[in-house]
C-alpha cells in the first residue's frame, strides 16, 4: 500500500530530503519491479522446497536446506515467507524431520566451529522477524518451537545450551573463525530463541539445566559487553534478565531487605506520616475458590465462592514500604494494579450480590437504600439457547417489564428504551437465580450482544424489549464461557429457572477486560519495560538513587544527531540536536532554536528534554501549548523514523475525544499517513485513516485465504454439531423426563432399569396401552417446587431401589430420580456443546490473527498509529509485533497506571508522556476507598498516574526530572492569576493582554455571591448522590440567554460548567427550551451512570420551544468540570451548587477540579455560588481574595448595555434580567430605525445583530398589484396570497363558483370545477358520472366501471374497465383481465373440503392437507385427507332383536335392513329411549325430561320434538349432535337409493349398488357436517358405500398426481441428455459402460417401477375390504352377493352388469399402471436407441446390443414388453397409451432394421445363447396403422398423428430424387467453408457402394474405417486406400 508518491529529492544518506516530514512525497527506498521480485522470490521458494523434498536424501545436509530458507525469508515476497512456514510442519515434507537432523548434528559435532556454523542458519530461520512477526503462521511456528523443545522442553534447552557453551568457548579461545559482531548476533539469537521456546512451552521452566544456561548467558553477555560494547547487547539483556526472573520465580522478601531498604527511604515525599514498622507479610490464597498468590491463575470475573466469602478481599497497597508477598519489584507493581483496579471495577457489583445472597429474599431491590446504584429485573429467566451465525452461542432472556413503564403504550415503551442506556450492547450484567428447594442461589455474568425494540414473530432468536403478548427479552451471551457457566445456564434453561436480572451501568467487559488480562500476561511473562524508572530496586546504593536519564537505546549509537530541519519554519535551517552532549540543553543554542522553530523558551527546553530521555515526562499547565509540543515532538522523530527504524509511532491517549483531537492536529501540519486503531472516533476526517478500513485495501496471501477458507468450514463445522447438541437441551426443556431423552442414557448407566421400562420385552414383542416409562412416571405430583413435596433419601439409595424394581418407588420417588436423569443427560449434553464452542472459540482466534497479521502490515505502513488505552491492551499481541521504537502518550496525568503498564512492551525505546498532575486524576470507581484525596484511599492511590507518581517521587523512589511549559496562551491575565499558586513560574503571553472584553458585562471575571440552599434529595435514590441547586439553575440560565442576545459570539464561544451530574441535567431541561443543548459523550455517559434523563415535554410546551429556539439559533455547551479538562472557550460561566451550613464542598475540595475548573476560559469568567460554603477550602479562600482585591466578588453582576454603556443595570435574581436587560441591552427603547420598512424599531434596547434579525410589528402598509384588497399582515412578514373569498366567479365551463379566494381568480383556467356531470369515455362508451374538470378522453384517465365479465375461475374480474383494456400503438385494444383475488373455494374430488388458498385459475387444487375425518366405532383414519384410508375391517357392530346383525366388515356396505322399531331401552330418568332400535340411546335426549324440546326435528311437516309421536317415527342422532325424525333423515340420506321397500315403505330388500356412483357422504341438514359411521348405524350402508368410493377416488387422484410428476421428470431428464452428450464419447473397449445420461434418468425408471407396483390390485382400498369380507364369509357362505357389492365400491369407467368372475379387478387403475409401465418402456427404448448409436458410430463388438441393453432389458424383451402393454392399453381402452407405445416400437424396429442389413453376420451366427428378434418391419407397420385410427376418435389428432405419418415415412423404403445443381453447391459451400471446412485441409468427397456421398478431411485421403450412417455400408480405409466399393465423388467436388 502506498501513501504518496516518491521523492526525487532524497537524501541516500539521510532517507530524506530538505523538507523533513514537511515534504509531500514517501521518502522510502525504492523498490525493483515487482513482478521481477515475485518471480525471483518464487525461483528461491522452488529450490528450497527441492531441498526439503531431498531432506531423507544422503546427498542433502540440513544446513543447505536452512540456508535456502534464509533467502526465501530474505525476500520481498510475503506469500513465500508463510509457505515456508507451512511447509516445514506439513506432514507431506520432512521439515520438522531437518530440525530433528539439526539438532542432533549440532549435539554430536566435535568441532565448536563447525557446530555453530551448522546451527547459525536454522537459527536465524526460526528467529526470523518475517516469522515471529507474523500472526498468520504463528501456529506453524509454535509446532516447530513445541518439536524443539521436545518433551517438557528439554530437548529444546539442552540444544541451546550446547550453543551457549561452544559460544563461550570460541570466544575465550579469540578464534578467528568468527567476527565480535557475528559472536553478538550468534548470542542474541540463541536468547531469542529461548525466549520464544520459554513462552511457547511452559513447562521448560520447570527444567533442572535451566538455570546453569541462564548462568552460562549472563556470563557470556558480560564478556562480551567489555570487549565490545553495543546497544545491541543491552536490548539482549533486557530480555535475557526478563526470562531470569520469569523462570526463577518471586522468592519472599527478606525482612532484612525490608528493614534496610525502609530505613534508607524515608518518607519525605508524603503528605501523611507514614508507617515504618516492619509489618508481617499477609500473602493471599486459600479463602475461596478464586483466592491465588499468582494473579495468572485470579478469574477477572467474580465467582459465587467469592461474593459468597466471608473473608475480607486482599488488597495491597501501592506504597513500596508496606509488606507483599512478592519481593521482585515489577512482579509487585503488576499484581497490585491488577488487584486494585479488579476491585475497583467489581467491589461494588460484588457488594451489592454479596447482600443479595446473604438476605436469599426474592424480589427485594438490592439497589434500595444504598450507595451503589444500578438496575434490577424480576422474574427473569433464560427463554431460549440457540448459536448465532458466526458469532457463536447466545441466549435471550426475558423479564417483568420495569415499573416505569409498565402502563404506557408500546410507543411509549420503544421511545424509553432507545433513550435509555440500559441494557446497552457490551454492557455486563448478571442473573441471580431463585433460591432452590435446597436454598442454594446460582450466578451467571452475561454481556448484552443486541438491543432490539421491535418484536418479529418469526424469528424466535431474535429479542425485543418490547412486544405487545409476551415480556421483555434481551440477547445475552456469557461473559466468561467456562464450561460450568455453560453447565449452568443449561440447567436453568431445562429447568427454567426463575431469577433477578442485575445491571450496574457503566461495567463494560470490552473497557478493562484487555487491561486485566494484559496485566496477567505481562505478570506471568515478567515483562515490564523501563522498571529502572518507574519501579525501586532494593539493590540501589544511594549514589544510584538519582541517577540521569540516558538517550533511547536508538539514539546512543556513536554518531548520532536529531535532525531538526522538519521542524523549523523555512524548513532549510540546519538544526540539530546531539543526544549525548553533557552540556546545558545538550549544548544548543536556545535563541536560535526559538527563532528557528517558533516555540518559546519552555516548550524548547521541553522538546530537548523529551529526545534526548528515554524516559520523559513534560507538564503542561493549562493553556500552554503542550499539544501542539507534542506534535513538535512527532514531526522531529518522523525525521528519523526509516535511518533509525523506529517503526511507526505510537500515540496513546485515555479517551477517544483527547485521540481524535491529537490525530487531527498531525494532520494539520501534514501527516498523513496516519492509522487510528478502534471504532470510537467522532471525527470525520479519520474514518479513512481507521484500521478496520486501511486494512481492507491489505492483500491476504494465498496462504491465508486458504487458512480462512477452511477455518471458515471448520468453524461451521463447530457451530453445526454445536446446534444439534442444542436440540436435546431445547427437548428436555419442552418435554421433561421423556423416554426418547432418557433411553440411551439408562442403556448405558443403568441397564437393569432400561430393561425394566422399555417397550419391548425379553421376547421382542411391544407393550400395549402407552409408554412404559410414560406410565411409570405418571404426572408430576403437586407441591413440587417446595421442600415438603420432595421426598427424602439420596439419589444413590433411589437408584439401588429402582435397580431392583422400579416399579416399588413411590411417585414422588420416581419423579426425583427421572429429574436426575434429566439433569445428567442435560449435563452431557452441555459438555459436548461445550467441547464445540472451545473448538469454535480455538477456530475464531485462528481466523482472528489471520485478520490482525494484515492489521500489522498496515500498521507497520503508517507513520503514526493513535489508539486508547484499552485499544492497545486489546491489540497488544499484533502490536507487539509492530515493535514500536516510540511511544508518546497524550494526557498521561489522567491515565491510570494500570492502563499505562500496557504500554510497557518489551523493544520500546523511548516513552514520552505529555500531561499535568496538577490537573485532574484518573477517573476510579471507589473513590472512597481508593481515591488518594481520602484518608483511607492514601493507602491505595489508585487514582495516581504513573505521571504524578514519578514527578512527585515517593519514599522508595525519587522524582524524575520534569519539563514543565511555563507561558499560557488561554486566559486573560486577571484569570491566570487565580491559579499562579498552583503554577508559580506561570507567565502570560502577549496575546493574552490583548484579548476582549465580555461583550454584555460590566466585568470579565466575577463570583455572583447567594445564599440561597442547595437542593434536598428527595425519594428518588438515583438523586442521593448527585447535588443540585434550583436557584443556580434560573441564574445560570439567565446568565446565557444574556449573553446570547449580544449576538457576538458563536455556538462554541460560551461553556457553561456545573460539578454535579444532576445540576447538569437540569441546567440541561431548563436550556432546551431556548437552546440545541451539545453535551460530550462522556456527560452523556455520566447521566446514564447516575440514571438521569429528562421527561418529553408537553405538546404545547414543546411548540414553544420550536418558537423560541428559531428566535435565540444558538448551540449551547453544558458540561461537567471533570468533562471539560482539555477544553476552552471564550466565556465560561459555572454553577458550583453547594450552598449549606455544613460548609460541605464536595467535589470542589481538591486542588486539581478547582484548577480546572478555573483555567478554562479566555475573556471572561463568572461563579454562581455560596462564598461562604467555600471559604473553608485553602485555596478558595485564595481566590476569593484575589476577587475582592479586584472587586469582582457580590451578590449582584453588572451587566453593560453595549449601546448606552453609561447605563447602570445590576441583576441579583433571574427575573431582574427580564426587568432590567429584556432583550440583551437596557431597559431603554431602541431609538433606531427599521431599514426594510422605516418603521421604528419598538423593541427594547438590543445588540445590532437583533436589531437585523428583528421583524417590524406594524400592519403592513403594502398595496398588492393583483387587487385592492388590504394586506391582513404585519411589515416585516411577507406578503401572502390574497385569500378574500369572492362570489359568482364563472369558470370557463360556464359553472359558477361561489367562495373562491381572491388570488385564485387571477388564473380561471387552473381551478378544477367540482360539479358533477356525465360524460361518454370514448373507446369503451361507458357513462361515467365525474367532475366537470375531469377529462375522460385523457390518456392517463381509466375508465372506473366495473369490468363484469366472469374469469375461467367462475368469479366475476376484479378489475374495471380502464384497468382491463389495455390500448395498443395501432389502436387495437386489448383485454387484460386482473387476477382474481378471491378464495377458490372450489369443492374437493374426494373430500367434503373447500380449496382455501387464493384463486388459481389455470392450475389445479392442491391436495387437501385437512385431517380426514372418516371414522368408526373401532378407530379413526390417521391420515391427510388426500390419501386414500384404509378400510376398516373389524366386524360390523350393527345389531338389534328385530333384524339380526350385520355380517360384513366395519368399512362394507351393511347387509342388514334397518330397523324402524323404537328402542325399549329406558334411559336414566327412567323414560324410554327416543331412537330407533339398535342405535346408541341419547342420553340428555328424552323428550319429557330435556331442555331441547323446542327444536325442529320432522322437516317435512316442520313438527318440534315435543310434537312428535316417537312411538310413530323415533329420532335418530348424528354425530354432530343434530336428531331429526326418522322419515326426515332416511329421505334426505337416499336410503330408497340401497334398500328396497314394500307398499307399506318398510324396508324388506337391500338393492344392487354397483349400477352407478354414490353421492357424496350425506350430511347434516342444519350444519352440513357429513354423517359419521360410528354415531347412527342406521345409515351405515348408505355412508360405507360412500366412504368408499370417496375412497377409491382418492386413490384414484393420488396415482394420477404421481403420474404426472413422473411423466414430467421424465422430459426433464430428456433435456439434460442433450447437454451431457455434448461431452460424452463411446468407450470401445467398455461396450457395456453406462452413458452418463442413464444415471440420471435410472431413477426415473425405479419410480415408474414403484408407482406401478403400488397401483396394483393387490393394493387397492376395495381389493382389502374384498378380502376381508372373504374371510369373514369363508365358512361356507356364498361370495356372489359379496362380489355384488364389492362392484359398487369403485369407479368403473367400462359400467358392466355382470362381475361374477373373482378375483374382482377395477378398470380404471389401469390407466395409471399401464402409464407408469409406458414411462419404462420409454426408458428402455432410450437405453436401446444409445446402444445402436454406439454401435453404428465406433468399433465395438456388435453383438453387444442382442446381449443386454443399458438398462437390463434384452432385446427381444423390449419388443415384446411394448407388444403386451399395447394390448393391455387396447383392452382398457387407453388409445394414447396404445399410440405412444406403438411409436416405441416403430422407432427401435426402425434401428433394428438398419443393425441386421449393416451386421448381416451377426444375424447369421448369433453369439451362445443370444436369441435374436426376427425383422419387426411389418409388425411395426401394423402397429403404426392401428395407431392412425385410433387418432380419429381423439380431439387433439393432429399433434398424435404427426409423428406417426413421420414414422410411417421411413418404412415406406428407400425413395431417392435428383439433386439440382443449386442444392448440391449449397452443400458444398456448407461443408467445405469455414475454419474447419474441408477446403480448409484439402479434403474430398466419396460416395460408398451403395452411393450416398461423404467426406475425408486433412489430406482428403482415407486413414480409418467406418459405417455409412444412411445404410450401414463400409466407407473410409486404410492407409490412403479406399474400402471395396467406395469411389471419389466428382459431382461434388466439380466446378
Amino acid at each position: 500500500m502506498s501513501f504518496a508518491k516518491k521523492c526525487r529529492l532524497r537524501d541516500e544518506e539521510r532517507g530524506t530530503c530538505n523538507y523533513g516530514y514537511n515534504c509531500r512525497y514517501s521518502h522510502e527506498l525504492p523498490n525493483t519491479d515487482d513482478k521481477e521480485n515475485g518471480l525471483q522470490g518464487a525461483e528461491i521458494y522452488a529450490d528450497w522446497r527441492q531441498s526439503l523434498r531431498l531432506v531423507r536424501s544422503v546427498f542433502s545436509t540440513s544446513s543447505d536446506l536452512w540456508t535456502r530458507a534464509i533467502m526465501v525469508l530474505e525476500t520481498d515476497c510475503r506469500e513465500w515467507q508463510q509457505s515456508l512456514a507451512r511447509d516445514l510442519v506439513d506432514d507431506g515434507y520432512d521439515g520438522l524431520k531437518a530440525v530433528k537432523q539439526t539438532i542432533r548434528a549440532s549435539m554430536d559435532q566435535g568441532d565448536d566451529v563447525r557446530c555453530l556454523r551448522s546451527a547459525e542458519p536454522f537459527l536465524k530461520v526460526i528467529t526470523h522477524p518475517s516469522l515471529l512477526h507474523s500472526l498468520s503462521v504463528d501456529t506453524y511456528l509454535g509446532t516447530i518451537y513445541r518439536f524443539l523443545g521436545g518433551i517438557n522442553g528439554e530437548q529444546g534447552i539442552a540444544f541451546l545450551a550446547n550453543i551457549s557453551r561452544r559460544l563461550t568457548a570460541v570466544f575465550q579461545t579469540k578464534n578467528d573463525h568468527f567476527t565480535s559482531a557475528e559472536l553478538i548476533e550468534l548470542f542474541s539469537l540463541t536468547v531469542v530463541a529461548l525466549h520464544e521456546l520459554l513462552h511457547r512451552e511452559r513447562k521448560a521452566l520447570f527444567d533442572d539445566t535451566l538455570q546453569k544456561l541462564f548462568d552460562t548467558l549472563m556470563a557470556l553477555h558480560s564478556q562480551l559487553q567489555q570487549a565490545s560494547p553495543a546497544p545491541e547487547l543491552s536490548i539482549v539483556f533486557i530480555q535475557l534478565d526478563s526470562l531470569r526472573r520469569m523462570a526463577s520465580g518471586a522468592p519472599q522478601l527478606q525482612s532484612q531487605a525490608t528493614t534496610a531498604w525502609a530505613s534508607m527511604h524515608t518518607g519525605s515525599y508524603s503528605r501523611h506520616a507514614r508507617s515504618t514498622f516492619p509489618m508481617d507479610v499477609t500473602a493471599p490464597g486459600g479463602n475461596h475458590d478464586n483466592d491465588f498468590p499468582s494473579i495468572s491463575r485470579i478469574q477477572i470475573l467474580p465467582t459465587l465462592d467469592e461474593i459468597a466469602s466471608e473473608y475480607p478481599e486482599y488488597l495491597p497497597s501501592t506504597d513500596f514500604l508496606q509488606p507483599h508477598h512478592h519481593s521482585d519489584p515489577a512482579q509487585r507493581h503488576l499484581d497490585t494494579a491488577f488487584r486494585l483496579l479488579r476491585y475497583d471495577i467489581f467491589g461494588p457489583l460484588k457488594e451489592v450480590l454479596g447482600s443479595m445472597l446473604s438476605q436469599n429474599v426474592e424480589d427485594a431491590n438490592p439497589f434500595k437504600g444504598g450507595k451503589v446504584q444500578g438496575h434490577v429485573y424480576q422474574e427473569a429467566g433464560v427463554q431460549h439457547i440457540y448459536i448465532r451465525e458466526k458469532f457463536g452461542l447466545e441466549a435471550t432472556i426475558s423479564f417483568r417489564r420495569p415499573s416505569q413503564i409498565r402502563n404506557r403504550s408500546l410507543s411509549d415503551q420503544r421511545r424509553w428504551w432507545k433513550e435509555s442506556s440500559r441494557l446497552d450492547p457490551g454492557g455486563l450484567i448478571c442473573f441471580v437465580s431463585e433460591p432452590s428447594v435446597s436454598g442454594d442461589r446460582s450466578i451467571v455474568f452475561f454481556i448484552t450482544t443486541t438491543k432490539n425494540t421491535e418484536h418479529k414473530k418469526d424469528d424466535r432468536e431474535k429479542s425485543a424489549l418490547v412486544s405487545k403478548d409476551h415480556q421483555p427479552t434481551i440477547s445475552v451471551k456469557l461473559a466468561s464461557g467456562t464450561e460450568q457457566d455453560l453447565a449452568l445456564l443449561c440447567r436453568m434453561h431445562v429447568g427454567k429457572v426463575r431469577g433477578q436480572l442485575i445491571e450496574i451501568p457503566g461495567i463494560i467487559p470490552d473497557t478493562f477486560m484487555p487491561v486485566l488480562k494484559n496485566l496477567q500476561q505481562m505478570a506471568e511473562k515478567h515483562e515490564l519495560a523501563f522498571r529502572r524508572w518507574i519501579l525501586p530496586n532494593v539493590s540501589d546504593s544511594e549514589a544510584e538513587l538519582h541517577p540521569e536519564t540516558p538517550p533511547p537505546a536508538y539514539a546512543r549509537r556513536p554518531g548520532f544527531q536529531f535532525r531538526l530541519n522538519s521542524i523549523t519554519r523555512s524548513g532549510a535551517d540546519n538544526l540539530s540536536l546531539d543526544p549525548a552532549s553533557q552540556a546545558p540543553d545538550k549544548g544548543v543554542d536556545l535563541a536560535r532554536f526559538e527563532s528557528c522553530t517558533g516555540l518559546n523558551r519552555s516548550q524548547s527546553q521541553a522538546l530537548i528534554a523529551a529526545l534526548t530521555r528515554e524516559y520523559a515526562m513534560i507538564q503542561g499547565p493549562p493553556g500552554t501549548g503542550k499539544s501542539y509540543v507534542g506534535v513538535q515532538l512527532v514531526r522531529a522523530l518522523l525525521a528519523h523514523q526509516v535511518t533509525s527504524s523506529l517503526g511507526p509511532i505510537l500515540i496513546i491517549c485515555y479517551t477517544n475525544h483527547a485521540l481524535d483531537q491529537f490525530l487531527q492536529h498531525l494532520m494539520k501540519e501534514g501527516i498523513e499517513k496516519i492509522i487510528r486503531i478502534g471504532g470510537q472516533s467522532r471525527a470525520e476526517e479519520l474514518e479513512g485513516k481507521n484500521l478496520r478500513v486501511v486494512s481492507r485495501t491489505i492483500p491476504k496471501t494465498r496462504v491465508e485465504e486458504k487458512l480462512l477458507g477452511s477455518t471458515y468450514q471448520s468453524l461451521e463445522n463447530c457451530f453445526g454439531s454445536a446446534g444439534n447438541s442444542l436440540k436435546q437441551v431445547h427437548q428436555a426443556k419442552k418435554t421433561g423426563p421423556k423416554w426418547d431423552l432418557l433411553k440411551a442414557f439408562l442403556t448405558k448407566e443403568h441397564p437393569q432399569i432400561f430393561r425394566q421400562l422399555r417397550p419391548q420385552d425379553d421376547d421382542g414383542f411391544t407393550r400395549v396401552g402407552g409408554n412404559p416409562f410414560d406410565i411409570w412416571l405418571g404426572k408430576r405430583p403437586a407441591a413440587w417446587g417446595t421442600q415438603e413435596g420432595r421426598p427424602s433419601g439420596n439419589i444413590d439409595s433411589l437408584t439401588r431401589r429402582a435397580l431392583a424394581d422400579v416399579h416399588a418407588l413411590t411417585p414422588r420417588e420416581r419423579w426425583v430420580l427421572a429429574d436426575d436423569w434429566l439433569a445428567r443427560v442435560t449435563e452431557s449434553q452441555s459438555a459436548r456443546l461445550s467441547g464445540f464452542i472451545d473448538e469454535a472459540k480455538k477456530r475464531r482466534q485462528t481466523i482472528n490473527n489471520v485478520h490482525a497479521e494484515v492489521d500489522r502490515r498496515a500498521v507497520e505502513q503508517a507513520h503514526v498509529v493513535g489508539v486508547t488505552t484499552t485499544g492497545l491492551a486489546r491489540n497488544i499481541s499484533m502490536l507487539r509485533r509492530v515493535e514500536p521504537k516510540v511511544i508518546i502518550c497524550e494526557e498521561a496525568a489522567e491515565v491510570m497506571e494500570a492502563h499505562l503498564i500496557s504500554a510497557m512492551m518489551p523493544g520500546v525505546e523511548h516513552f514520552i508522556q505529555i500531561g499535568d498532575h496538577r490537573q485532574l486524576r484518573p477517573r476510579i470507581q471507589n473513590y472512597l476507598q481508593f481515591s488518594m484525596e481520602t484518608k483511607t484511599g492514601e493507602f491505595y492511590q489508585l487514582d495516581r498516574s504513573q505521571f504524578e507518581r514519578r514527578a512527585v517521587g515517593e519514599p522508595a523512589l525519587p522524582p524524575l526530572p520534569v519539563a514543565q511549559l511555563t507561558v499560557q496562551f488561554r486566559m486573560r491575565p486577571e484569570i491566570s492569576r487565580l491559579i499562579r499558586g498552583i503554577y508559580p513560574d506561570l507567565e502570560d503571553h502577549e496575546t493574552v493582554k490583548k484579548l476582549p472584553s465580555v461583550v454584555g458585562m460590566r466585568n470579565n471575571l466575577f463570583w455572583l455571591d447567594h445564599r440561597h440552599p442547595e437542593d434536598h434529595s428527595g425519594g428518588d435514590d438515583s438523586q442521593k448522590t448527585s447535588k443540585t441547586n434550583a436557584w443556580e439553575v434560573e441564574m445560570s440560565a439567565a446568565f446565557v440567554r444574556h449573553l446570547v442576545r449580544q449576538g457576538e459570539y458563536s455556538p462554541t464561544d460560551i461553556a457553561l460548567l456545573t460539578p454535579y451530574a444532576g445540576q447538569l441535567q437540569k441546567l440541561r431541561s431548563a436550556l432546551s427550551r431556548d437552546f440545541e443543548i451539545f453535551l460530550s459523550d462522556r456527560d452523556r455517559e455520566t447521566l446514564a451512570l447516575e440514571g438521569l434523563t429528562d421527561d418529553p415535554p408537553e405538546e404545547d410546551e414543546a411548540r414553544e420551544v420550536v418558537l423560541e429556539k428559531k428566535q435565540l439559533s444558538q448551540t449551547i455547551r453544558l458540561a461537567t468540570v471533570d468533562n471539560f479538562q482539555g477544553e476552552e472557550a471564550k466565556v465560561i460561566i459555572v454553577s458550583l451548587v453547594r450552598s449549606n451550613d455544613s460548609c460541605k464542598v464536595g467535589f470542589l475540595r481538591t486542588e486539581n477540579r478547582i484548577n480546572v475548573l478555573l483555567s478554562r476560559a479566555q475573556h471572561g469568567m463568572y461563579l454562581i455560588g455560596n462564598s461562604d460554603t467555600y471559604r473553608h477550602v485553602a485555596m478558595w479562600a485564595d481566590v476569593q481574595q484575589q476577587l475582592r482585591e479586584m472587586e469582582a466578588i457580590g451578590d449582584s453582576v453588572a451587566l453593560c448595555c453595549p449601546r448606552h454603556p453609561d447605563t447602570p443595570i445590576s441583576c441579583a435574581e433571574p427575573d431582574d434580567f427580564v426587568l432590567h436587560s429584556p432583550e440583551g441591552g437596557c431597559s431603554l427603547t431602541c431609538d433606531q430605525r427599521l431599514e426594510r420598512c422605516g418603521h421604528r424599531c419598538e423593541a427594547k434596547c438590543h445588540s445590532t445583530a437583533m436589531h437585523e434579525a428583528f421583524s417590524c410589528c406594524q400592519p403592513c402598509p403594502r398595496i398588492r398589484e393583483t387587487c385592492d384588497h388590504q394586506c391582513p399582515g404585519l411589515c416585516g412578514e411577507r406578503c401572502r396570497p390574497c385569500v378574500v373569498l369572492m362570489d359568482g366567479v364563472r369558470l370557463p365551463c360556464g359553472h359558477v363558483r361561489d367562495k373562491l379566494e381572491c388570488h385564485k381568480t387571477i388564473d380561471l383556467s387552473s381551478i378544477r370545477c367540482s360539479v358533477q356531470v356525465e360524460k361518454e369515455v370514448p373507446g369503451c362508451g361507458h357513462v361515467v358520472a365525474v367532475r366537470c374538470s375531469e377529462d375522460v378522453g385523457s390518456a392517463r384517465y381509466r375508465c372506473p366501471t366495473a369490468c363484469g365479465v366472469l374469469l375461467k375461475c367462475g368469479h366475476p374480474c376484479p378489475g374495471s374497465c380502464g384497468t382491463c383494456r389495455k390500448e395498443e400503438e395501432g389502436g387495437s385494444v386489448e383485454l387484460q383481465h386482473q387476477e382474481c383475488k378471491k378464495v377458490c373455494a372450489r369443492p374437493r374430488g374426494t373430500c367434503n373440503h373447500l380449496c382455501p388458498k387464493r384463486c388459481h385459475d389455470g392450475e389445479d387444487c392442491e391436495p387437501c392437507a385437512n385431517r380426514c375425518e372418516v371414522r368408526c366405532p373401532h378407530s379413526a383414519c390417521p391420515v391427510e385427507c388426500q390419501k386414500p384410508c384404509a378400510p376398516c375391517i373389524e366386524r360390523c357392530t350393527w345389531s338389534c332383536e328385530h333384524r339380526g346383525s350385520c355380517s360384513l366388515p366395519c368399512a362394507a356396505p351393511c347387509d342388514r335392513l334397518p330397523c324402524d322399531e323404537r328402542c325399549p331401552q329406558l334411559l336414566p330418568c327412567g323414560h324410554q329411549c327416543p331412537g330407533f332400535c339398535g342405535e346408541e340411546c341419547p342420553q340428555s335426549l328424552c323428550q319429557i325430561c330435556c331442555t331441547r324440546r323446542d327444536a325442529r326435528v320432522d322437516l317435512l311437516e316442520f313438527r318440534t320434538y315435543e310434537e312428535i309421536d316417537l312411538d310413530e317415527t323415533p329420532i335418530a342422532v348424528l354425530g354432530c349432535g343434530h336428531f331429526f325424525t326418522g322419515e326426515t333423515l332416511d329421505g334426505l340420506v337416499g336410503m330408497n337409493e340401497v334398500y328396497t321397500t314394500d307398499s307399506a315403505g318398510q324396508y324388506n330388500g337391500l338393492k344392487d349398488v354397483s349400477a352407478a356412483l354414490a353421492r357424496q357422504i350425506p350430511s347434516c341438514p342444519d350444519c352440513k357436517r357429513p354423517i359419521r359411521q360410528f354415531a347412527t348405524k342406521r345409515y351405515n350402508r348408505v355412508v360405507n358405500r360412500a366412504v368408499m368410493d370417496e375412497t377409491s377416488k382418492r386413490f384414484l387422484v393420488g396415482g394420477r398426481r404421481q403420474l404426472d410428476e413422473l411423466s414430467k421428470a421424465f422430459e426433464k431428464a430428456l433435456k439434460r441428455k442433450q447437454s451431457q452428450l455434448k461431452t460424452y464419447r463411446f468407450d470401445p473397449d467398455n461396450a457395456n459402460a453406462r452413458n452418463p445420461f442413464h444415471s440420471t434418468i435410472v431413477e426415473v425408471q425405479a419410480n415408474a417401477q414403484r408407482l406401478r407396483k403400488n397401483m396394483d390390485v393387490m393394493h387397492q382400498p376395495a381389493k382389502r375390504l374384498l378380502d376381508a369380507m372373504v374371510t369373514l364369509h369363508r365358512q361356507g357362505n356364498p361370495l356372489d352377493h359379496l362380489q355384488t357389492e364389492m362392484n359398487g365400491l369403485s369407479i368403473s369407467e367400462a359400467a358392466s352388469g355382470a362381475n361374477t368372475n373373482p378375483p374382482y379387478r377395477p378398470v380404471y387403475d389401469q390407466q395409471i399402471t399401464l402409464g407408469a409401465y409406458l414411462i419404462e418402456l420409454r426408458v428402455f427404448e432410450i437405453f436401446v436407441q444409445d446402444k445402436f448409436n454406439d454401435t453404428r458410430q465406433e468399433k465395438c463388438v456388435a453383438s453387444s446390443v442382442l446381449t443386454s441393453g443399458a438398462g437390463g432389458v434384452k432385446l427381444n424383451d423390449f419388443f415384446e414388453a411394448c407388444q403386451s402393454l399395447i394390448a393391455e392399453a387396447s383392452k382398457a381402452k387407453l388409445p394414447r397409451l396404445v399410440i405412444s407405445a406403438s411409436l416405441s416400437f416403430a422407432k427401435i424396429s426402425q434401428l433394428y432394421s438398419g443393425y441386421r442389413r449393416a451386421h448381416a453376420s451377426v444375424i447369421k451366427s448369433p453369439p451362445k445363447g443370444i436369441a435374436i428378434p426376427g425383422d419387426q418391419t411389418e409388425t411395426a407397420r401394423e402397429l403404426l396403422a392401428t395407431a392412425l385410427e385410433l387418432c380419429d376418435g381423439l380431439p387433439d389428432n393432429e399433434e398424435l398423428r404427426a409423428p406417426l405419418v413421420a414414422m410411417m415415412r421411413l418404412y415406406e423404403g428407400p425413395k431417392y430424387e435428383t439433386v439440382t445443381p443449386e442444392e448440391i453447391e449449397a452443400i458444398k459451400t456448407a461443408m467445405v467453408s469455414g475454419a474447419g471446412g474441408i477446403m480448409t485441409h484439402s479434403g474430398h468427397w466419396y460416395n460408398c457402394a451403395n452411393g450416398h456421398p461423404f467426406a475425408i478431411g486433412e489430406c482428403g485421403m482415407p486413414m480409418e474405417e467406418a459405417r455409412c450412417p444412411e445404410c450401414g455400408a463400409h466407407i473410409g480405409g486404410q492407409n490412403h486406400v479406399l474400402v471395396e466399393g467406395a469411389t471419389r465423388a466428382t459431382q461434388m467436388e466439380g466446378n
